[in-house]
Formats: structure tokens, sequence, C-alpha cells
């Protein structure tokens, strides 16, 4: 099966699971179709963090832009921070993202005939958009933290510092996942398993029982064909 599969999928891509089955080509296609299966699993726990995570940024972010005064008219600016930023989420997020999102919508609901609205945005917008909208040295990301995004969870049983760093490692393994990269470092897929729970957790703990009742992460990898 090694023989007829290397051509389709290629040296280079197969050459991480024949190192890690020990030269074991055979052993190592096991691994490649296990890693599909991993990989399915973990994007379908990703699917529930990211939501959740967005929703409840965007809760805490569209309370703070109404809040927020525009200065050419002297009034109070709409909820709606996608589609009329404040000048610090248009800073931080990016005019250039969010016209891109704004872009994807249109083309999502061409045909419908409805205005985009908020949440066909806040549909098209990356995992990335709201890893960087968290605290870091930025004067203006410690700002809207304390403003806005600390209220996304109230759950929370740790610094923002620790908020991050879970964050950040499920994004990097989202985009592992995306890129079709192996999943083959177990102890980081375990971690990161973690770190999506524990997010949840921060936001809601209701959330997080759900989401463990539903997840197939822990049960792939229990059936690590080499039970490395």
């Amino acid at each position: 099966m090694y023989d007829t599969l290397e051509p389709h999928l290629s040296i280079a891509r197969l050459a991480s699971y024949v190192k890690a089955a020990e030269g074991n080509r055979q052993d190592a296609i096991r691994l490649y179709q296990w890693n599909t299966e991993l990989s399915g699993a973990v994007y379908q726990a990703l699917h529930v963090v990211e939501v959740v995570l967005r929703n409840a940024m965007d809760t805490r972010l569209r309370r703070w832009n109404a809040e927020q005064i525009n200065a050419q008219t002297g009034e109070h600016r709409d909820g709606d921070w996608l589609l009329d930023p404040a000048p610090l989420l248009r800073r931080l997020v990016r005019e250039k993202e969010l016209a891109a999102g704004r872009g994807r919508a249109e083309r999502a609901i061409r045909g419908h005939g409805r205005p985009v609205s908020h949440a066909d945005v806040l549909a098209q917008l990356s995992f990335g958009t709201w890893r960087f909208l968290l605290p870091d040295r930025d004067p203006g990301r410690k700002r809207l933290w304390n403003d806005a995004l600390e209220g996304a969870f109230p759950h929370r049983k740790a610094n923002p510092r620790d908020i991050v760093k879970a964050v950040d490692g499920v994004y990097k393994l989202r985009n592992r996942v995306a890129h079709l990269e192996p999943l083959l470092d177990l102890k980081n897929v375990r971690h990161q398993y973690e770190n999506m729970r524990w997010v949840l957790r921060g936001i809601d703990p209701v959330v997080d029982e759900w989401f463990v009742s539903r997840q197939r992460v822990t049960a792939e990898l229990r059936r690590h064909p080499r039970k490395m």
C-alpha cells in the first residue's frame, strides 16, 4: 500500500510518518490514516471553541463600541463595531481585515436579497482576529481588555497572560490542522485540548461540560496505532 500511495501523497509528506514509525512504511500509512482522523476530531473541537470565543468577545465589543463617542458627530457610535468601529478597533483589527471580512460576507449572501449584517461579517473573521485582540504590550490592547474583553471570561481563574497563552496555543494548533500538517506531537495535542477546555471554562463552565461530552479528540488519541 505504501508504494501505491507514495506517488500520490508524496515522499515529503510521508517522511514525518515514516520517521515516527521508525522506518516501517506500513506503520507509516497507518499513522497517516490515523492522523486524518485525529485532525477531523481536532477541527470539530476547534469549531466549538472558535464560535464560543468569538461570540463571547463580540458581545463585549459591541457593548464597548456603543459607549464610544463619534468625534465628528458628538454622538455615541453604533454597537456594530464591525460596520462602524471606533478608531481603536479600526487600528487593532485593521481596516484591511474588516474590509476583507465584509467582502467575503457580501459574496456569501449574494442573491439573498438583503444587506450584509453584523453576523455575516462576524462569521467571516479569522481565529487570528480574536487571538490578536487579546492584551499584550500595546496600550490599546490593554485598554480594550480592561474596558471590555475581560468581561468575556467571567469565570476565569488566571491572569490575562495565561488566557493569551492558551488562546495562542489553540490558534497555532488550528493553523496546523488548516494546513494539513501532521499532529504527531501527542503531548502538544493533549495540551491544546486542555487549553480549549480552559478557555471554555473561563467563558462558561456549562459549555465546557457540553464540549467534553461531544468531543472526539481524547478517543482518537487513545486509538494511536503505535501507542506513542
